[in-house]
């Protein structure tokens, strides 16, 4: 299992893709890879990373992670991001799919037991991304974040039995935003979640400071939930708006 230390921490903006422009038009883009997580009910979901793969339009090109090996997802929560791809030089171009591929080595832990993630046959080329297009041009830098959504990714077969269907979805700076606050007492609540008529967004609270990050919301208006610990009271906050490439400060949120 990967320790912490090869994990990479931040506290802003989990969705990190950006275009900047060099002076020199003719440098060839460069793109990095982090991957970050939607909490789900588990102990843990290990799961193993070996490499990417990128289409081009002209074929398939691999890609390796910066250290590959067994990750627990739910590390990932609450702004924690996982580099799965450095500064990476690539030719210019328009990337018109990307996918993930896993090793066999995964698992799931419930109630302290672990259970083996089967992954379903003729998976050996990788997991799609579920992203649109992304034209890479001259110059450009982009950072792009993959949410790993283990929720829909985890599925039971019975007889304690799971199998590993991943749900992985890619952002663009340009087009998501995030909410951040903390709540006061830090105890008042364990998760956060941002809700409209189109999106769902959540997150676990660290139950130290209060402080919670959505990272990955789609610019609109939303109802914030609070779900309270035991002895406190959950908490809606409605019209929280995010826009795109912006963090939404809530500030201080008191639960009664």
């Amino acid at each position: 299992m990967k320790t912490l230390s090869k994990l990479l921490i931040i506290a802003i903006l989990a969705v990190m893709v950006a275009c900047d422009k060099n002076e020199d038009p003719k440098e060839n883009p460069v793109f990095t890879v982090k991957l970050t997580d939607a909490p789900a009910g588990y102990d843990a979901v290990n799961v193993e990373i070996l490499s990417m793969e990128a289409n081009m339009g002209s074929g398939w090109v691999e890609y390796p992670v910066v250290d590959p090996g067994v990750y627990n997802l739910l590390d990932f929560t609450n702004g924690n991001t996982l580099l799965l791809i450095g500064n990476t030089t690539v030719e210019p171009g328009v990337m018109t799919e990307l996918r993930l591929i896993l090793g066999t080595n995964n698992s799931v832990v419930i109630d302290n037991i672990s259970y083996e993630l089967k992954t379903p046959s003729g998976q050996t080329s990788g997991y799609k991304i579920k992203m649109d297009q992304q034209p890479l041009e001259p110059g450009g830098v982009y950072r792009l974040v993959l949410d790993f959504d283990v929720s829909e990714s985890v599925h039971p077969t019975g007889n304690d039995k799971y199998m590993l269907k991943p749900v992985i979805r890619g952002y663009l700076e340009t087009a998501v935003g995030g909410i951040t606050g903390a709540i006061v007492p830090p105890v008042g609540a364990y998760y956060v979640e941002a809700v409209n008529s189109t999106d769902t967004s959540g997150t676990l609270i660290n139950n130290v400071t209060g402080e919670f990050l959505i990272s990955t919301a789609m610019p609109g208006t939303y109802n914030v939930t609070f779900y309270a610990n035991p002895g406190f009271t959950d908490k809606t906050i409605g019209g929280v708006t995010v826009t795109a490439g912006n963090i939404t400060q809530m500030g201080a949120i008191t639960i009664e």
